[in-house]
């Protein structure tokens, strides 16, 4: 049957057995899809024997999709795999023609329809915006062991740009082939592609349409005009809230229903700075030591299951966000704060109340400044009478898959004790909300996150209130030191924010004083930042600070040039990721090079510079996450046709509903191939697996690429594609009406080809 998610269905019974996954038959059968008329996939459970006279070549690829569910839902530590056959035959079929293919498991017949799509066009599945001054969809293949489809007999070939409405041609231009991929080390392939590309940056009337390619086939529909660009900033912002602490997800907000959870906390005594439990090499001015004075590693479960607080105070705080597999709530939170105010302030028109359909919505104040606000609900709830903030609540230990929603969590969560530096960051996040709720005229509200950052202020200020204690670990006594001096990104912003605020000048000296030490920390550490951290500057410029200004310009400038070369000449398709031979190259895990995270460089230099360039970069950035990519498919669930559909979220393991959440995007490549898949699935040909093609999924088994958190990946994407809008507009019925798929496993994301 037709399916407008590009995939044939083909049911088989004599071929189920087994096929059977999670204790009953998930799977119904075989799957195929032809790339051309000439080119099939045949995707199946095992590694078949397949046999026709008319095939020429054949070749294979076998990889996972997750983890297996046993009846109940359980997961279990094995692997569902799918092997995918690549069947290349002597001629090509015409529309709706079969080949009854002969397998190890029985005969099954594959019929080509011309108005299934093919998966060999990669391209922005949601769509483009109708500024946007470059656009490119892309041609490409990998069969497995096979390498490379051959795409060159297409150069100077037209391809066509086809109104979905009627069919007709509205646009034709050459296809032309993109730069030969490269090797990393001269062995391992980055895409292993052939790739060819469509330009069609000169088309710009908004509409829906499709690409065609003669002997290739249709591409999927897309859509050109700004509506694109809302929904994917819709999707990924809502992502947010989907992560929400402490609050009840419910209809007529969401489908993806889950109780409130985690609404109070216990005043705790824990060291609130991550880093400091890493003993770090020379940092003697920091950190926990022994009773000799030698720095020690110190595991923060450890810390707090063995330091109570003396008396137990009990403190209502819901707020802030989750990440994928922790229910905690950490310092690293405020970045998403104080990111999604800076981009307001950047582009204040281009955000409105109701855009998010939020709880809040229809209050008056930009949806995203709600959102905002829930990143310090929390805090503000905890500030001490003295102004002091404990900015990590956390508890003993990881919660499990198999524990149930978050509302079931049974640990107790503390909050860390009060310290100058995370006082400060505190500080700096909740002051630029503040700026941003002055700019929204949100004036009640602005006053509330004023006065509370001028108290965390005057904490953070007092060298008297630098943490130092004694914990007990286990069977021995440590100490711990805060560092002496405070961090210069969270003075300088919290200083500058509280100066315009106020018109105070008592905020600036502290930064003017302790300038250069700042500008070497900058200089030294801005890779650690966000690029958004000091837009301040040049929002709301202070004469006596241009020095740090200017430095700030120059340091994204120069970052910004170095993407836009990287993505125009590094690889076949154009993403922002560190040319084949950079050093920074394998340092992939985590979601670092994921592109709207990497293309907030580029929406900062827009911002500075009014260059075009940057936004085009962005843009094209934007293209590559939503399916203009090696894979053909978008980086975050529920955007796009195909879209991660399993991945590590302990929410979507518990909640009983067959999709998992939307707006997540999980952190994908690793450039180095997990041990665990090394293991369970790819033994002997892990390094024959393209880095691009490294998007190992095997949940809690791969962590550094199937988790997500909400400030590496989520938040990221949210501001880029805020920033790119077009339009400030409210979300469709559509939008806001989705209900989830019954099972994950029906979507075309799973089992999509690798």
């Amino acid at each position: 049957m037709k399916n407008r998610y590009l995939l044939l269905y083909v049911v088989l019974q004599s071929l189920l057995t087994g096929c059977q996954e999670n204790g009953h038959a998930a799977d119904t059968g075989i799957e195929y899809e032809f790339l051309t008329p000439q080119l099939l996939v045949v995707k199946s459970c095992e590694n078949l024997q397949i046999k026709h006279p008319s095939i020429r070549r054949q070749s294979y690829w076998t990889k996972e999709e997750g983890l297996k569910r046993d009846r109940s839902g359980r997961i279990m530590r094995r692997a569902v795999l799918t092997t995918f056959h690549y069947c290349e035959l002597e001629k090509p079929l015409s529309n709706q023609t079969g080949v009854t293919l002969e397998t190890s498991r029985g005969k099954f017949t594959c019929r080509y329809s011309a108005d299934i799509p093919s998966r060999l066009f990669k391209l922005n599945q949601v769509g483009n915006g109708s500024g946007q001054k470059q656009k490119y969809a892309y041609l490409g293949a990998w069969l497995g062991s096979g390498g490379a489809f051959s795409l060159k007999h297409l150069a100077g070939k037209d391809f066509e740009l086809r109104n979905n409405a009627d069919g007709k041609t509205v646009y034709k231009n050459r296809i032309s082939l993109r730069k030969k991929d490269p090797l990393y080390q001269d062995t391992l392939p980055f895409t292993g592609e052939e790739v060819a590309e469509l330009d069609y940056s000169n088309f710009n009337i908004p509409g829906t349409y499709y690409f065609y390619v003669e002997g290739i086939g249709r591409s999927i529909t897309f859509r050109i005009g700004p509506e694109s660009l809302s929904e994917a900033f819709y999707i990924h912002a809502r992502g947010l809230y989907h992560k929400r602490c402490g609050i009840a997800k419910t209809q007529p907000y969401t489908a993806w229903i889950s109780p409130a959870c985690h609404q109070s906390v216990i005043l705790g005594r824990f060291p609130g700075n991550w880093e400091h439990y890493r003993k770090g090499k020379g940092e003697n001015d920091r950190g926990f030591s022994d009773r000799k004075g030698n720095r020690i590693d110190v595991r923060h479960f450890d810390l707090i299951q063995s330091n109570p607080p003396y008396k137990t105070v009990t403190q209502t705080a819901p707020g802030g966000w989750h990440d994928a597999a922790d229910y905690d709530r950490r310092p690293y939170h405020l970045r998403i704060v104080n990111d999604l105010a800076t981009v307001y302030l950047m582009k204040p028109e281009n955000f409105i109340d109701g855009q998010l359909n939020l709880p809040e919505s229809g209050n008056g104040i930009p949806d995203i400044l709600d959102e905002a606000a829930w990143g310090v609900k929390h805090l503000l709830a905890v500030q001490q009478s003295d102004g002091g903030v404990g900015t990590w609540f956390e508890t003993t230990g990881h919660p499990g898959a198999g524990e149930g929603l978050p509302d079931k969590d049974k640990r107790t969560y503390y909050v860390s004790a009060p310290s100058r530096n995370g006082t400060l960051e505190y500080a700096a996040a909740v002051s630029t909300l503040a700026l941003a709720m002055k700019k929204a005229g949100a004036s009640k509200e602005m006053a509330v996150y004023l006065e509370s950052a001028r108290k965390a202020w005057g904490f953070a200020l007092k060298p008297e209130h630098r943490l130092s204690a004694w914990f007990r670990l286990k069977d021995r006594m440590i100490t711990y030191t805060e560092e002496p001096l405070l961090y210069g990104e969270s003075l300088l912003k919290a200083g500058v924010n509280l100066y315009h605020l106020t018109g105070d000048m008592a905020y600036l000296r502290p930064i003017f004083a302790e300038q250069k030490r700042i500008l070497d920390t900058f200089r030294r550490d801005f890779w650690k930042w966000s690029p958004l951290s000091w837009m301040i500057l040049e929002l709301y410029p202070v004469k006596i600070l241009s020095a740090l200004h200017m430095e700030y310009r120059k340091v994204v400038i120069r970052d910004a040039d170095k993407m836009l070369a990287d993505q125009e000449n590094a690889y076949p398709y154009r993403t922002l990721w560190h040319r084949a031979d950079a050093g920074w190259v394998h340092a992939m895990a985590w979601g670092n090079y994921h592109p709207l995270r990497r293309a907030m460089t580029l929406i900062a230099a827009h911002t500075l510079t009014g260059r075009e360039k940057y936004r085009t970069g962005a843009y094209l950035a934007n293209d590559f996450h939503n399916g203009a990519n090696p894979l053909g498919r978008s980086m975050t669930s529920g955007l796009g046709h195909v879209y991660p559909v399993v991945f590590l979220d302990l929410v979507s393991y518990a909640d009983g509903i067959g999709e998992f959440v939307p707006g997540i995007t999980p952190y994908g490549n690793t450039f180095g191939m997990d041990r665990n898949a090394k293991n369970m699935v790819y033994k002997d040909r892990a390094g024959k697996l393209p880095v691009f093609r490294r998007y190992i999924n095997l949940e809690f088994l791969s962590v550094p690429a199937s988790e997500y958190s909400v400030w590496e990946t989520i938040a990221p994407a949210a501001v880029t594609s805020g920033y790119l809008l077009e339009k400030a507009e409210l979300p469709s019925e559509t939008l806001k009406m989705r209900k989830p798929a019954a099972d994950f496993r029906k979507l075309p994301g799973y089992r999509a080809l690798p």
